[in-house]
Parts: structure tokens; sequence; C-alpha cells
């Protein structure tokens, strides 16, 4: 401990522009929502600090049925400051934070901005490998996890260890249920530090560092359907911009109303979006550190969240799961889809549904990256049954372009979406070659952020097409899966689908669509056929599918998106074996 990242001092903002009126064509939807804001000079913290007093008695956040007021949350995040300065932390400094959203994780993260220090957020059940690269990345050498995470923290070999049980901060009798069950046998070595130990005897009020809004203050990892995972260093900025936007974008988001945030806080969504924001905003936190996909239901129903945040996976199963009641979802006012593209099927079914359980919450869908924080776009109201990804939210520019030139293409033709505002990211830590090739300047000495999704702009609106690494080239026509996705799953014996490219002698390379059935639904030569027929009727010549393969799932990643990077590497093994064999002929033919 007590050891900077240099990296982060050296890191530097995206330079901000102001595009020429007639480029901005979003500002036509925008009706009340204001064109420019104004954000806050300093730290995350500094500005959740600003409403606790506003509102100090005010419920901030709710774990199980223990509710923690502003103010308490407040005197817990100065408890945790004072402990993270008594163990030698400093300014710059990476801490490690591998936990599930329970209060604990959310004092450590506004008290490790406090104190200047920058929050290394991993996903809690990381393997012993990714817990190792993520701290070694960032030159952390103190780690925070829980007791069911312990050993794969303890075996990745980080020298610092705070433990801090699950049960923590749950009322008396679960908590009591809850270590029966779950501690049984359960050690820890002796230079390992329980929380208890760790803020013993630290009082309510800790000095804070000067940060400048431009500083780095949290680091999370991209989602695994790219590649290798990179440490993408968000500023105060970043998070502090997006929650000050969201008054604008989502007017229910405000004192009083409720978030549920199930949505894990190793992501940007579920940080920002479901936590930073809300409370920024004086409103409840309902944290959720495990989402059982079976109970979600049960818990809107218990929990009356006012905003629910989700990935389509996750509406998904609340469509699926049993119908508690014509009242049950009657709190909910606002849907916010992200993370993964939305189908126009599932979209009705979910209001469908809602409807049902006495809710009339329209739908927001967010389009965005973990590079930008969350989302920079956001569907308008009413919107719901228009294929769409929105229009950008304020202080927020958006550029279709040629993914080879960066040349700005016209309204219609589908291209390269390109960002600039304050949400996007300082860059990656410790790979400035990354960062240049995700942020870049083009000819007219602009900066934006490259996306790596395709898309186009229509009358200033942004439409999503597929990720550019995902773009099927057959025979010359650019082929985009998820609108072949989009299709397939509107069959009606088709419950979900993965669309991916594979070798073809004639075309190079053709669609294979790899299909989930809907339940109760038998697969057999006549419902083959159908689907068949359906593709036919539906999918144009040059993109028909050459394979159609049936399975009982669909892989996910950690976040809850469909894995499609599990066919793609299929697919690269059929593409290396073909090589081996073209080799070996070759050697064959010269003998």
């Amino acid at each position: 401990m007590g050891t900077k990242c240099s990296y982060f001092s050296t890191m530097k903002a995206m330079s901000s522009l102001d595009l020429p009126l007639e480029e901005k064509t979003w500002l036509q939807h925008y009706g009340d929502m204001p064109e420019h804001m104004c954000y806050r000079e300093g730290s995350i913290y500094e500005l959740l600090k600003e409403m606790k007093e506003k509102q100090p008695d005010a419920p901030a956040l709710e774990f199980f049925d223990t509710v923690y007021s502003f103010e308490a949350m407040d005197e817990n995040i100065n408890i945790v400051a004072n402990a993270l300065i008594k163990l030698g932390v400093v300014e710059d400094e990476s801490v490690t934070i591998c936990m599930p959203n329970m209060p604990e994780a959310i004092f450590l993260i506004y008290a490790i901005n406090k104190i200047g220090a920058v929050a290394n957020v991993i996903h809690p059940l990381s393997d012993a490998n990714e817990i190792r690269n993520a701290v070694n990345l960032t030159n952390s050498s103190l780690i925070f996890t829980t007791d069911v995470s312990y050993k794969t923290v303890k075996d990745a070999g980080v020298p610092n260890i705070v433990v801090c049980e699950v049960s923590m901060s749950m009322p008396t009798v679960l908590k009591t249920l809850y270590n029966l069950k779950s501690r049984k046998n359960m050690k820890y070595s002796s230079d390992t530090i329980t929380w208890k130990k760790f803020v013993a005897g630290c009082g309510t009020i800790a000095p804070s560092v000067k940060r400048n809004r431009d500083d780095a203050a949290v680091l999370i990892y991209s989602g695994g359907t790219t590649g290798k995972s990179k440490g993408i260093v968000l500023s105060n900025l970043c998070f502090n911009a997006l929650a000050i936007q969201c008054i604008a974008v989502c007017p229910e988001a405000r004192p009083g109303a409720s978030m549920m945030s199930a949505l894990p806080i190793f992501h940007g969504f579920g940080l920002c979006v479901a936590v930073h924001a809300p409370l920024c905003l004086g409103m409840k936190c309902i944290l959720i550190p495990k989402i059982d996909i079976k109970k979600l239901n049960e818990t809107i129903k218990k929990k009356k969240p006012t905003i629910v945040p989700a990935v389509p996976t996750m509406l998904k199963a609340i469509t699926n799961n049993k119908n508690l009641g014509p009242d049950s979802f009657k709190s909910v006012k606002v849907i916010l889809s992200g993370g993964d593209y939305l189908s126009d099927d599932l979209r009705a079914k979910v209001i469908d549904y809602f409807r049902s359980c006495g809710s009339n919450a329209h739908i927001r869908i967010g389009y965005g990256l973990s590079e930008a924080t969350a989302f920079f776009t956001a569907t308008a109201y009413g919107s719901e049954n228009i294929d769409n990804i929105g229009i950008p939210n304020p202080d927020t520019y958006i550029r279709v372009c040629d993914p080879v030139t960066n040349e700005k293409l016209p309204d219609g033709e589908i291209g390269e979406i390109c960002v600039n505002g304050p949400t996007v990211m300082l860059g990656y830590v410790n790979d400035k070659e990354e960062t240049d090739n995700a942020i870049r300047t083009h000819a007219d000495g602009t900066q934006w952020l490259h996306t790596g999704d395709l898309g186009y702009l229509e009358n200033g609106i942004l439409h999503f097409t597929s990720r550019l690494k995902r773009m099927i080239i057959s025979n010359g026509y650019n082929i985009y899966p998820t609108e072949l996705e989009n299709i397939l799953n509107k069959c009606k014996y088709v419950a979900s689908s993965v669309v991916v490219g594979i070798k073809d002698k004639v075309r190079e390379e053709a669609p294979k669509a790899v299909i989930v059935l809907k339940n109760g639904v038998q697969r057999t030569a006549e419902i083959e056929k159908e689907i068949k027929e359906f593709c036919k009727n539906n999918i144009a010549k040059n993109a028909q599918f050459k394979e159609i393969e049936f399975t009982d799932a669909l892989p996910t990643t950690k976040i809850g998106k469909v894995n499609y990077r599990i066919f793609e590497k299929l697919k690269d093994k059929e593409k290396d074996a073909d090589a081996v064999e073209e080799k070996e002929a070759v050697t064959s033919d010269k003998e």
C-alpha cells in the first residue's frame, strides 16, 4: 500500500467540441431537454455530498430490509475513508474492489474517491488469473472482497486482503441464517483483515483530497464478447456528467423515487446508471447482491421500485416468470434497457407483460458502451414501437463515419458510430496503443471515440445495425448478424438466436444461425422446415443461412449479454483447421 499508479496522472480527457447547427439534426427531437447542462468541477463524492446536505434523513440505500439514510451512508463513507488512510492508501493509488452490490462496496467506492485514490472494480466471481491481471495492471496491492470470493482472492496472491461478509448489513435474523448456512468452516488466514477490524476506531469525519473533474475516479473492465478485457479509466466528470444528464433524459429520476440496483457495480450501467446517478438525484437504491432470475418478479412486487434498469436477458426472464397479479408491478414507471440489443419482439412482449401487472411504464432504450461510462443516446418518450436507439444526451455529439477513412458519412449510410462528450473515458490503463486506436483525431481536428458498432443516422435519430467485428462479408455484400437475429426471433417457434459467419467455398463467408426453440416446441422435421420457409420468405436471398443449428440455451457473459464470441471462436478454429489442411496439401503436392 502507499504506491501510486503513475499512469493515471498522465491521462488526459477528450477534447470537447461543438458541431455546426446543421450537423446536430437530433436537436429537433429534444423537446424540453436542454442542449447543454452545467457539470460539477469536483469529484463523484462531492456531488453525492451535495445531495446528502439537501436531504440527510431520506433513504439512500436499501439492502434486504436494512435502510441507510443519506446521513448514515455519508458517516460510513467517512469511517471507511479514515480506515483507508490508516492503512496508508495514498492519492492515485489503485484500490481493488471484488464485491457484489452491497452497502460496504458503495461506501468503499466513495471513500476511495474522497481520499483521492482510484477504485479498481472487478467481478466478484473473477477467477484467480483475472484478479491477478487486474491488480498487476494497476499496481494495486490492496483488495476488498467477501467471504464468497475469499478463497479465490487468496489464491491470486494479492498481498493485502480485507474481507467483508455479505451478511454484514443484513438484518439480524437474516444475518444469522446466512452465517449458519454459508460460513460453515470459513477460516481466514492470520494476515487477512476483517471488515470489523478494518473500520474499528475510525471516526465519522475524514479529510478530503481535492480532485479535479478530469482526474481518474473509477476503473472498470470491458466485457468479454469482443476479446481480451481492457481496463477502462473513467473520470469524475464521466460519472457526474451522466448523473446530471439523467435529470433531463429521465424526469422520473427525482427525490423520493427508487431504483432497482440489481445490475452489477463492476459494469458502467450498474455502477453509474443504477447507483451513482440515482443517489446524486436523491433516489433510493435497492441493492440486490445477486440476480436470481426466478425471483426478479417477486423482488419488484415486494420492493416497489420506480425505475427498473435491466439488460434484455433480465427482461426476457421477467416475462417468462409467473405473473404475480394485476397490481404487482404498479410502482414501475420506467424500464431502462441497455447493455445489449433489445429486439422489437421482446420490446413489445415486455410492454404487454408490464401492462398486465398494473404498470404503465414505458421502455427507454439506452445505447452506449463502458468506454463512454454507460449510455450516451436514449430513445425519446413514445418511441417504444420504433426501431432505433435514440438521440444523444445533452452535450453529446455523434457521427457515423467510414471505419477505414474516418470520413463522415451522409444520413442513411451505414458506418461506424462515433461519439464525443463528457462521459467518454480517459483511456485504457497502461495501454496507449489501444487508447489511440479507440479515441482518434479526425482530419478536421475533432476527437472521437470509435465504438466498434455499425449504424446510421436518419433525421437525427440513431439506428444500430451490428458490431463492426461481427459484420459478415458474403460475396461482397455486407450482412449484419443483429438484423438477421431480429428477424429470426420473430418466428413463432424461436425463443432466441445468434448469427455468426462461417466459411463458404463460393461466398467466402456465409451466415449461420444458432437457435433456441420456445418452451413447449419440439424439434421435428416439420418445425425445421417451417423455420427454413420463414427465413426464405423474410430474409434477402444473399443473406440466407448456410446452416441452422439448434441448442438448448445460448451462452452469456458475466453481465448477461449473449456471448457470440464463443461461436466466433469455433469459427476461428474451423478456419485454422482448414489452413492446416491446405498447408499439408501444398506440402504433399511438393513432395
